[in-house]
């Protein structure tokens, strides 16, 4: 009999429908690895506790954790299960919580010495000041602490416009991050174990890397391997994994960073990245001859 593998997708986010997606592809997947896979939505259930009771229930191998945003990647569904001692994909409730945590992940990254934008965290509904602004300088990233899929992110290039940024981006958290602009190219590294994958650069046709530019295609190009030296490559493959493991992440994960040409500043990092067809990860692994199908065996892998 093949092994049962329980599928987390959907939930309750603002990144539901990407998960949905990705919970897809994983699913697909798994099937041709030879698993026995049903897709579990927790708005289904009443509470996180029925939700357990009938992961317990299904008794499987594995769950594999789908979900994308706060109730899948900030800690509180990796605690649950590890308390019940349930098999699960991904990083512990630890590294899950501190990834999610975009000002605490900078600060750990600044204290092993990687560079990050300058910043400052606002709480409480309160705006920047004056002299905060001063500090950071314009333009400014504005963005909820603890999202993700940019949902709620703006470029603030004029004063004027900031406490709408700022507003909008309470929507979405208790807390808001705002960030020195980093002028350059957009990169990321995946991680998968011990393993660091090739550096993929995000290069939108317009504006930014949105919600928008994200997930619809051909709104983004991408190049994997980046056109980078060997010594570039070498630290920012470093910083990633450096960052990955002291923030107590394991199993798989991605590394945002900008590079203005001299430095590379990191961002955040991304627990459960997407397992879209426009995902990084899936096109990283693909780089080195791992196949969407060998991705997610080796996720089970490694988590087990």
């Amino acid at each position: 009999m093949s092994k049962k593998v329980i599928v987390l997708c959907g939930g309750f986010s603002e990144e539901k429908d990407v998960s949905k997606k990705s919970s897809s592809a994983i699913s697909g997947a798994l099937i041709d690895n030879g698993f026995n896979v049903e897709l579990v939505d927790p708005v289904d259930f009443s509470s996180y506790s029925d939700l357990i009771n009938y992961i317990k229930h299904k008794n499987p191998y594995i769950v594999f954790n789908g979900l994308h945003g706060a109730e899948g990647e900030d800690g509180r569904i990796q605690s649950i299960l590890s308390l019940e001692k349930i098999h699960f994909t991904g990083s512990k409730h630890t590294g899950s919580a501190i990834a999610m945590n975009k000002y605490v992940s900078t600060l750990i990254a600044k204290s092993i010495g990687v560079p990050s934008p300058k910043q400052v965290l606002l709480t409480q509904k309160r705006s920047l000041t004056d002299e905060e602004i001063e500090m950071i300088g314009l333009p400014l990233i504005v963005k909820p602490n603890s999202n993700g899929s940019s949902v709620g992110v703006h470029i603030v290039k004029e004063k004027q416009n900031l406490e709408k940024a700022v507003t909008d981006a309470y929507l979405y958290d208790t807390e808001v991050l705002c960030q020195q602009f980093i002028p350059g190219r957009e990169l990321t590294v995946s991680v998968l174990g011990n393993e660091v994958l090739p550096v993929v650069e995000i290069i939108p046709n317009e504006g930014f890397y949105d919600y928008t530019n994200k997930y619809t295609k051909g709104k983004t190009s991408y190049v994997c391997p980046a056109d980078l030296n060997d010594n570039e490559v070498l630290v920012i493959q470093k910083f990633a994994k450096d960052i990955f493991h002291t923030c107590s992440c394991s199993v798989y994960g991605r590394v945002d960073f900008r590079y203005d040409g001299n430095h590379f500043y990191f961002l955040e990092i991304n627990t459960l990245p997407g397992m879209t067809e426009l995902s990084l990860t899936p096109m990283a692994a693909k780089a080195v001859g791992l196949s969407f199908d060998s991705l997610i065996k080796r996720i089970i892998e490694l988590s087990v």
